[in-house]
């Protein structure tokens, strides 16, 4: 069900028993909600949570208790927000200070963005970088090395630069390399390197050249993505156990081992660039990723270029977390990011 499925009486008092229980960390009772809101009495507040709970939003974890909101609830609150939520002015200067830098180039922005995030809204910033295959290709070389070993270095037209050591079935003489160097910046400058590799396949195929075969299998070699452990950048694990601080020590290091397995959390964000969902992409509960994640939330959005976005930038923090800022925050710095590789 809806934001627009409930009535508007009904999600301005689940949003009050949100906000509350964000606050406060203790069950919500009709009672506090009717006196903060001022104009809905009591028994109309109590009947509509009672209603709200049936429907899977709110949860009674004791008869005589108040009432908490459920991962359902924090979703659509947290929809609710981002429709209408507008970064402070302070914010926006904190962030521009943690994203400066002396080059502002688009690898190096990457690289504290998680860090800006995390500092900002106390959770786990996280960026998934690009896929090396579908970044465009500005320039690549390819320098002899000892050993049947080549160094190749591919600078992307986004400003990445990726350097592999190559080992290669024969010696290949400096000359040899410059003409495919050549070959390459000549014919696919501006290409991606997935259609780079394509092309040489087919082109090879077509000609049976020696020369195209050797630039292929330098091809297929050097434009491999990253390794899989760090194609995601993760910043402050600290500030979840700090808030986590009150847990059973079980609890923590579960916590722990669950942040320290980079390559679901590659998974995490790669899903959500390919999800449906509209921006930002809201996560709420995840026990997908490990039963110690179950009370934590990610906020995620895409950066790059809208028609083929290059990668993800995500905050995960706990369901009580500060939803105006955290997403206003993760729009901001995505949009600092698409800024500058659309410039590039």
């Amino acid at each position: 069900m809806s934001a627009q499925q409930l009535e508007e009486r009904d999600r301005e008092i689940l949003a009050a028993v949100v906000q509350m229980y964000i606050q406060g960390g203790s069950p919500v009772p009709s009672s506090e909600v009717a006196r903060r809101r001022g104009r809905v009495s009591s028994a109309t507040v109590r009947n509509v949570m009672v209603e709200l709970e049936r429907k899977g939003y709110l949860h009674q974890p004791h008869t005589s208790a108040g009432r908490v909101p459920t991962a359902k609830a924090y979703k659509l609150y947290a929809r609710q927000v981002a429709s209408g939520a507008r970064l402070r002015s302070s914010h926006r200067n904190r962030i521009d200070h943690l994203m400066a830098g002396e080059t502002g180039g688009a690898e190096e922005l990457l690289a504290r963005a998680p860090h800006a995030l995390s500092e900002l809204c106390h959770g786990v910033g996280l960026v998934l970088l690009p896929n090396l295959a579908q970044t465009v290709l500005e320039e690549v070389r390819f320098v002899p090395l000892a050993d049947r070993r080549v160094l190749a270095v591919v600078v992307t037209k986004a400003g990445f630069v990726r350097d592999k050591v190559v080992r290669t079935r024969q010696q290949f003489k400096r000359d040899e390399l410059a003409r495919m160097t050549a070959y390459l910046n000549d014919n696919f400058r501006g290409w991606t390197l997935e259609a780079i590799r394509a092309e040489m396949e087919r082109r090879v195929a077509a000609e049976r050249s020696r020369f195209l075969q050797q630039a292929l299998a330098l091809c297929q070699e050097s434009f491999d993505a990253a390794p899989k452990d760090a194609v995601v950048h993760v910043e402050g694990m600290a500030h979840l156990l700090e808030q986590a601080e009150a847990a059973e020590p079980e609890a923590l290091r579960d916590l722990l081992q669950a942040l320290e397995r980079k390559e679901r959390l590659a998974r995490l964000l790669a899903d959500c660039v390919e999800s449906s969902e509209p921006e930002p992409r809201i996560l709420v509960g995840l026990e997908a990723l490990s039963p110690a994640m179950k009370n934590f939330t990610l906020i995620g959005t895409c950066y790059g270029h809208q028609q083929r976005p290059m990668g993800m930038l995500g905050l995960l923090g706990p369901t009580r977390m500060d939803y105006a800022r955290a997403i206003t925050a993760v729009r901001y710095v995505a949009a600092l990011l698409d800024r500058v590789l659309t410039q590039n």
